[in-house]
C-alpha cells in the first residue's frame, strides 16, 4: 500500500510539473511594436488591428467602446478590423486579451502620416532653423511620434523594434529627436483641425526610391518591368554577404512591411537627390511607390505629399539633372491625390539640407 500510495504522489508531481512547463511555454498573445503607448489611432477608417498567439486561440480586442473576437490561424497570426472611430483628444481605452491581457495607455485619435524618403526627412528638429527657440516651445502633447530604425531585410518583417522604445508624446524633452518636416507639418495640421497627430518617422538618409517600394509597385509600371520580372533577386547583397540597403525592396520589408497596415491617412515623403540625374524615369519610379503604397493600405485614394527638391548646386552633376527630375516630380502631380510642396524660392544652393523646415 505504502509502495501504491508513494508511486501515487510521485505520478501527480510529474504531471503537475508537465501542466506547469506546458502552460509555461503558451504563447501569450503579442501585437507589433507599433502598436504602444501613447500610440495615434486613425480616425474615420476602419481600425486595423493585429498580432500573434498560440494556434487556434481565441483573441478579444476592445478599443474605445467597441469589442470585436477573433481567432488565431495554424501559424498563429490573426487580425481583425474595427468600425471606424471618432476623433479623440482623451485617452480611449485599447485592451488585448487572449491567454495573457493587454492594456495600453494614453491612446489617442486623430491623424496618422507616414513620413518617409532620405535625409531631408530624417533631419531632426534640432537641426533646423531656430531649434532652441523650436524645442523649447515644443510642447505639444497631442503630436505623438515614432522613429522606426534603419534596418534592410531580404524578407518582409512582421514586426521592428522602434528607437527609444516606441510612441513619444512632443514635448521640449522629446521633440529634438522627432523628424523635422513631419513635426513642422504635424504642429500645423494639429492647428488647423484641432486633432490629435501621429507621425511614422520611416525614414534614411541617403536612400533611393527603389529600396521602399513593394513588389506589386514595381508590377505596376510596364517602364520598370526590368525590375519587376526579376523580383526574386532582390533585395541584393553586397561582397560582404550583407542586404544592399540601396537595392530594390530592401527597406520595404524591414521598414515598411512591418508597419503595414497601421491605419494612416496618407504618406509625406521628402526624396530624390539619390535619383538625381534619371530624368523622367524617376516619375515612373515614384509612380511605382505610390501605386504600391497604395496596394498594401489597401487606400487606391491615400493622399501622397511630396517635397520638390530644393535648388542646389550638385557639384557632382550635370547642369540639366535638377530640372530634369522637377520635371519628374511636376508629372507626378497627374496622378490623382497627390501634392507637393514647392521649394524652389525657400531653398540654400550651397546646402543639400536646407534648415527651414517650417516652410516646407
Amino acid at each position: 500500500m505504502a509502495y501504491s500510495i508513494s508511486f501515487l504522489r510521485c505520478f501527480v508531481s510529474v504531471a503537475g510539473a508537465f501542466a506547469l512547463g506546458q502552460a509555461a511555454v503558451r504563447a501569450e498573445v503579442k501585437l507589433p511594436s507599433v502598436f504602444g503607448d501613447h500610440m495615434v489611432l486613425q480616425q474615420g477608417q476602419r481600425l486595423p488591428v493585429w498580432g500573434w498567439a498560440d494556434p487556434g486561440e481565441s483573441v478579444t480586442v476592445a478599443v474605445a467602446g467597441q469589442t470585436k473576437k477573433t481567432k488565431a490561424g495554424k501559424d498563429g497570426a490573426w487580425q481583425l478590423r474595427l468600425k471606424p472611430l471618432m476623433v479623440s483628444k482623451l485617452p480611449v481605452a485599447f485592451s488585448v486579451k487572449g491567454s495573457n491581457t493587454i492594456d495600453f495607455k494614453d491612446v489617442l485619435v486623430g491623424e496618422v502620416w507616414l513620413c518617409s524618403g532620405q535625409s531631408n526627412m530624417e533631419w531632426r528638429v534640432s537641426q533646423s532653423g531656430n531649434a532652441k527657440e523650436e524645442v523649447a516651445n515644443g510642447n505639444h502633447p497631442m503630436i505623438r511620434h515614432i522613429k522606426i530604425p534603419r534596418r534592410p531585410s531580404d524578407k518582409p518583417e512582421k514586426d521592428v523594434t522602434p528607437v527609444r522604445g516606441g510612441w513619444e508624446v512632443c514635448s521640449p524633452e522629446t521633440v529634438a529627436n522627432f523628424t523635422a518636416v513631419g513635426y513642422y507639418f504635424g504642429r500645423h495640421l494639429q492647428g488647423e483641425l484641432d486633432v490629435p497627430i501621429g507621425l511614422l518617422g520611416c525614414n534614411w538618409g541617403g536612400t533611393r526610391i527603389e529600396p521602399w517600394t513593394p513588389p506589386t509597385g514595381f508590377k505596376s509600371v510596364p517602364a520598370l518591368k526590368e525590375i519587376a520580372n526579376n523580383l526574386d533577386t532582390f533585395p541584393q547583397k553586397n561582397g560582404n554577404g550583407s542586404i544592399d540597403h540601396q537595392s530594390a525592396l530592401a527597406l520595404y520589408n524591414g521598414m515598411i512591411a512591418p508597419l503595414n497596415p497601421y491605419g494612416i491617412r496618407g504618406a509625406l515623403w521628402y526624396q530624390g537627390e539619390s535619383n538625381n540625374g534619371e530624368g523622367m524615369l524617376y516619375y515612373d519610379k515614384k509612380k511605382a511607390l505610390i501605386n504600391g503604397w497604395r496596394k498594401i493600405w489597401k487606400n487606391k485614394k491615400m493622399p501622397f505629399y511630396f517635397v520638390q527638391l530644393a535648388p542646389n548646386i550638385y557639384n557632382d552633376h550635370n547642369p540639366r539633372d535638377l530640372p530634369g527630375i522637377w520635371q519628374a516630380q511636376l508629372a507626378t502631380l497627374k496622378i490623382p491625390h497627390t501634392g507637393m510642396a514647392v521649394t524652389t524660392d525657400i531653398g540654400n544652393v550651397r546646402d543639400i539640407h536646407p534648415r527651414n523646415k517650417q516652410e516646407v
